[in-house]
């Protein structure tokens, strides 16, 4: 209840949500030459020298237009009814489908108990947990504290060899089940939860939320599409040396985290990357190869097409903004700090916000320099634009 209160207490409050889309936008570049430099521009030197910039004004550009539907704004509301849900420990009646129990239960096999086959306490769900056959059917109807001997069979390809196919007991005890309560959405439930007064005033402002958000994220594609098609254009005519090992270490670092997961899962770094990651040490390698040299080609490019447009990121208007995303998502440096065990700005230096706004910024000036076309138009001019690339033989 109190995590309604504090993440969903006001309309800006909502914006948490682009504060973890903003977050998540930036895990991709979590050291960025932009964090390791002191000032507002990483290079002292001739960027012209680095990175040919591709064509970037009169790129073609749409304003997508965004619709609301009411199962949109009820699964916002179902959310918050979820976080001030109460569950309690229900002693008395009877299991029914779709009932949360908890279980103690013994199974025995000729009269003994085999490896694996007990448990104290166990919970399952009525018409969700799979068991065996005839187990958790079994327990339907029957009273909460009541024992129950279920006469079972495994089956033939249960998958364990001494248990295939073995007719077996199970001992079952029913010692209580979950039963969660859910609030009615009403303006009582408004006034107490959020900011708000009636009902309407909270499905608005999650209407007029949902609609930045998917503006936001349609805004984001159409930029995507630009940008891509200026690094398409765009060539690196060599590499800064410090600024590359640096993202060279910062891949050795990423790979580090990533064996100590198959260490901690007992796994071989082999098997690891196979399961988990579709891939081998080779594309692995290839994968932080392309982390590196990606990287760089984009931030010589962002830094290249700001220099030339006089675009910059203060450190005030840094300051400012992370102050702006504080208010609107409902934190105080004192609470961000107690829940992230850091401040805000620590936090965003060190997940690479800055470079991110600053990108941002950088895109919105492109898009200025755009020409607006309708959708049909911009789908095609880009769209085009891969069939090409794809058609160029390699050397």
């Amino acid at each position: 209840m109190a995590e309604v209160n504090e993440t969903k207490k006001s309309g800006k409050g909502w914006i948490i949500g682009i504060v973890l889309a903003l977050i998540a936008v930036a895990i991709f570049m979590a050291v960025t030459i932009m964090n390791r430099a002191k000032g507002e521009t990483p290079y002292d030197y001739n960027l012209s020298e680095y990175v040919q910039v591709g064509e970037y004004k009169g790129l073609p550009y749409y304003t997508p237009e965004v619709e609301i539907t009411e199962d949109e704004v009820q699964l916002q509301i179902d959310t918050m009814l979820e976080y001030s849900a109460v569950t309690d420990t229900v002693t008395e009646g009877v299991v029914e489908d779709g009932d949360t129990i908890n279980i103690a239960f013994v199974g025995k096999i000729d009269g003994e108990e085999f490896d694996g086959g007990s448990s104290e306490s166990f919970d399952l769900t009525v018409g969700t947990t799979s068991m065996i056959e005839g187990f958790v059917e079994g327990l339907v109807g029957k009273k909460i504290g009541e024992k129950v001997n279920l006469d079972l069979v495994f089956p033939e390809d249960y998958g364990v060899e001494e248990l295939n196919g073995k007719p077996v007991v199970f001992e079952v005890t029913i010692n209580h089940k979950s039963v969660t309560t859910y609030p009615e959405l009403n303006d009582d439930f408004v006034k107490e939860y959020t900011d708000f007064q009636t009902v309407d005033e909270l499905k608005d402002d999650i209407r007029t939320y949902i609609k930045e958000s998917k503006e936001s994220e349609a805004k984001s594609e159409v930029q995507a599409a630009m940008w891509n098609k200026i690094l398409n254009e765009s060539t690196v005519l060599k590499e800064p040396e410090a600024e590359k090992n640096t993202l060279i270490e910062e891949a050795e670092l990423i790979e580090e985290d990533y064996r100590y997961q198959a260490e901690s899962y007992g796994m071989e770094w082999a098997d690891f990357l196979a399961m988990f990651m579709g891939t081998d040490e080779e594309g692995f390698q290839i994968a932080k190869d392309e982390f590196v040299s990606g990287t760089l080609k984009d931030e010589l490019l962002t830094y290249a097409i700001a220099k030339n447009e006089k675009i910059t990121f203060t450190d005030k208007e840094y300051e400012n903004e992370l102050a702006r995303l504080l208010e609107e998502s409902d934190y105080t440096e004192e609470t961000f700090k107690e829940d992230y065990g850091m401040t805000i700005r620590e936090y965003a230096d060190g997940n690479g916000w800055k470079f991110s706004m600053f990108k941002e910024k950088v895109m919105d000036k492109i898009m200025s320099l755009g020409t607006e076309v309708s959708q049909d138009e911009f789908d095609n001019f880009y769209e085009t634009e891969v069939e090409v690339e794809a058609e160029v033989p390699e050397d």
